[in-house]
């Protein structure tokens, strides 16, 4: 075995797009709903855009890595990651319309965005699409268009418009789905992230430590997608339908132990639940999660639980949550002036965990020079870095992306 792992192929199924500043004029009809965003190009910088709100407000200056593809098969190269799996970014999925027609059009436009990436370099990306999820006819023939325009499955907010995803309004659009053999994914969107309770909205406001993000995205709206999904029946039910939860699937893997034993200790509150425990629900579906943890150890908790054939690499490119470290080695600054809280960058890039974990016991010291963040003791002594096989490492960094899209 070699230090680091290199592997031929690193698929990355966790990267985000927003509408290109070409859809900017044939979005201007939907204006007029709140919580509608496009993309506009930056006047001033040539490598920028401005993402808009329906005021005609600046929410977001994003750099071009955001939508343009030629700047992101430069960012591929220099990571090793040889296909992207492009789906929309969360927000811009219109959720919020209550226009059929409308929603439709808006997914239609987005999706189109994104196929003509992939048709422009078929081999370096695919893509997912976005549904008008609350008009099942309108999904479901969106659901058959992009197969037509070579699309592989869809992306997912955690809830749509504050519906569980197990609302019987959507099975028959996840019926579909698995009919005609598309992924799932579901990303963490609204909901904890943005409650309307006012003491709730209070504790999760954005200002306190980045929670929306950091707690509301990175567990709860995930579990409570998870839970609906299971305790709904549509894993039971579908169990083909393969469905990928983002960032490591957020705190479901961690509590499947705690679903469990609560329907062992009052099935009385159970009666209408699925009958399949959590753990047998994830063995029997089809169900997959991100390598997106930031965290060595629960990597190695998730393979123990679900195994590497349901784990597939993820970046969360472009984004600063994901797996790309956003501080100059040199400077030790990110773009926005903040300088580095540790002595020297992370330096991770997409699959940088999983590539630098060590493979034979002699690696392990090597490896903690590349998880310079991370104490190599815990409160009982010394610990060691989660240990890898080569044939796991293939598994997590394509394997697994190309089973889970069906290819």
């Amino acid at each position: 075995m070699s230090y680091p792992f290199r592997p031929v192929e690193k698929w990355d199924v966790h990267t985000h797009t927003t509408l290109s500043p070409a859809t900017y004029a044939p979005l201007e009809k939907f204006t007029h709903y709140d919580r509608f965003i496009r993309v506009r190009a930056h006047k001033d910088k040539p490598c920028c855009a401005e993402m808009v709100n329906n005021h005609g407000e600046v929410q977001r200056e994003i750099e071009a890595d955001a939508f343009d593809a030629n700047i992101r098969l430069r960012a591929c190269d220099a990571a090793g990651v040889t296909v992207q799996v492009l789906s929309p970014t969360p927000m811009m999925i219109p959720d919020f319309v209550d226009n059929a027609q409308h929603a439709a059009e808006i997914c239609k436009i987005l999706n189109d965005d994104n196929a003509a990436t992939v048709a422009l370099y078929p081999h370096r990306f695919q893509a997912l699409g976005a549904l008008p999820m609350m008009f099942p006819d309108h999904a479901i023939r969106e659901l058959e268009r992009l197969i037509t325009i070579g699309i592989k499955g869809v992306e997912i907010n955690s809830n749509i418009n504050d519906k569980e995803l197990d609302d019987p309004l959507f099975f028959p659009i996840f019926e579909a789905a698995q009919a005609l053999g598309l992924a799932v994914f579901i990303h963490p969107w609204g909901g904890f992230m943005s409650p309307s309770e006012p003491r709730l909205q209070q504790r999760m406001h954005a200002g306190k430590n980045w929670r929306p993000w950091l707690i509301g995205m990175g567990g709860c709206e995930t579990a409570l997608a998870f839970d609906a999904m299971r305790s709904g029946n549509v894993h039971a039910r579908l169990p083909k339908l393969r469905v990928l939860y983002a960032h490591g699937g957020g705190a479901f893997p961690a509590l499947l132990g705690r679903l469990e034993h609560g329907a062992y200790c009052r099935p009385d509150l159970f009666t209408y639940a699925s009958q399949k425990t959590p753990y047998d629900t994830v063995k029997a579906c089809s169900i997959y999660v991100d390598t997106l943890t930031h965290n060595p150890w629960m990597l190695e908790f998730l393979i123990h639980t679900l195994g590497t054939r349901r784990i597939a690499m993820g970046s969360d490119y472009p984004y600063p949550l994901g797996e790309i470290d956003p501080f100059d080695a040199t400077s030790l600054q990110d773009p926005k002036g903040n300088q580095c809280p540790y002595s020297q960058p992370k330096g991770i890039y997409p699959g940088h965990m999983v590539e630098h974990l060590p493979g034979p016991k002699t690696d392990m010291a090597t490896a903690y020079r590349h998880f310079n963040w991370i104490a190599d003791e815990s409160a009982d002594g010394p610990r060691e870095l989660p240990r890898l096989s080569n044939a796991q490492k293939e598994q997590l960094l394509s394997g697994t992306a190309k089973e889970w899209l069906g290819l």
